[in-house]
C-alpha cells in the first residue's frame, strides 16, 4: 500500500507539472463563457442552451484530457527511463498501474470540480437553477471521464503512444455510436453483418447511457436510480480496463 500511495502521489506531481491540464481547463472555461453569447443568437432559452453547450464541453475535455495526458503517462515513463528505477524496487506492476491511474483520476477530478464550479456559477449567475437532474448530468459525465481514462491506460500499455490516442478517441465515438449499432439491429438493416454488428454493440461500453444532457435542457425527469446505475456501469468498465492493463503490463517485457 506505501508503494500504491507513492506512486499515486507522484503522478499527482508529474501530472500538475503538465501545462496541458491547465490549457484544457481555460478552454472549457472559454467555451462556456462563449455559450453565453451563443444563448443570444439561438431560438432556443438563453439557458438551455449554456447547459446544453456547457455539459457538452466538459464531455470532451474527458477526451482531450485522456488523449494528451492519459496515453502518454506509461510511455513517458519509458521513454525517460524512470519505470525502470521504480520496478527495480519492491513495487508490484499492478500497484504502479492502478497508482498512476489514481493519480491521474484525482488530478482530473480536481480539474472537473473546478469546470462543475464554474459552469454552475455562469449558470447561477444568469438566472438558471441547479436541479438534480442537472447534478446527475454532471456526475454522468465525471464517471465517462473516469472510463475514458481506464481506457486510455489499457491503450498505453500495449501500444505507442500516438496510436494509444487514436485508439482513445475512436472508443470515445464507437461509445457514443453505439445506440446507433442498436438501431440498425433492431431495424434488421445491415443484414450482412448481424454479427459483427452484435459483437460491437455488446463489446463496447455505451458511453450515451452518461449523456443525460436532453433530460436536462427538457427539464425532464431521470428514472428512479439511474445514477446510481450508471455509477455502477462506469465502474465495471473501469474495474475491466484496469484488470487488463494489469495483465497487459504484467507480461510486459521490460
Amino acid at each position: 500500500m506505501n508503494a500504491l500511495f507513492a506512486v499515486t502521489l507522484n503522478t499527482i506531481n508529474e501530472t500538475l507539472r503538465n501545462h496541458v491540464v491547465y490549457v484544457v481547463l481555460l478552454f472549457v472555461v472559454a467555451l462556456i463563457v462563449l455559450s453565453v453569447s451563443f444563448g443570444d443568437w439561438s431560438v432556443f432559452a438563453r439557458i438551455q442552451v449554456i447547459e446544453d453547450f456547457g455539459l457538452a464541453t466538459m464531455s470532451i475535455s474527458g477526451l482531450l484530457l485522456a488523449v494528451f495526458i492519459g496515453v502518454g503517462l506509461l510511455g513517458s515513463e519509458m521513454s525517460n527511463k524512470t519505470l525502470y528505477h521504480v520496478l527495480t524496487r519492491p513495487v508490484p506492476r499492478y500497484q504502479f498501474i492502478v497508482g498512476k491511474y489514481l493519480g491521474l483520476l484525482s488530478v482530473l477530478a480536481l480539474n472537473y470540480v473546478v469546470m462543475t464550479l464554474f459552469f454552475v456559477a455562469t449558470l447561477t449567475l444568469l438566472g438558471g437553477r441547479i436541479t438534480m437532474a442537472l447534478l446527475s448530468a454532471v456526475l454522468c459525465i465525471g464517471v465517462e471521464m473516469a472510463v475514458i481514462v481506464s481506457a486510455a491506460m489499457f491503450f498505453s500499455s500495449f501500444t505507442s503512444t500516438v496510436l494509444s490516442a487514436m485508439f482513445s478517441v475512436a472508443f470515445y465515438v464507437a461509445g457514443h455510436l453505439n445506440d446507433l449499432i442498436s438501431v440498425h439491429i433492431a431495424s434488421q438493416q445491415w443484414t450482412m453483418f448481424p454479427v459483427v454488428l452484435k459483437t460491437l454493440y455488446y463489446a463496447l461500453p455505451n458511453l450515451e447511457h452518461f449523456n443525460v444532457r436532453d433530460t436536462v435542457v427538457y427539464n425532464l425527469a431521470l428514472p428512479g436510480g439511474y445514477a446510481p446505475l450508471v455509477l455502477a456501469y462506469g465502474l465495471a468498465y473501469v474495474t475491466l480496463f484496469l484488470v487488463l492493463s494489469c495483465i497487459v503490463f504484467n507480461k510486459k517485457d521490460l
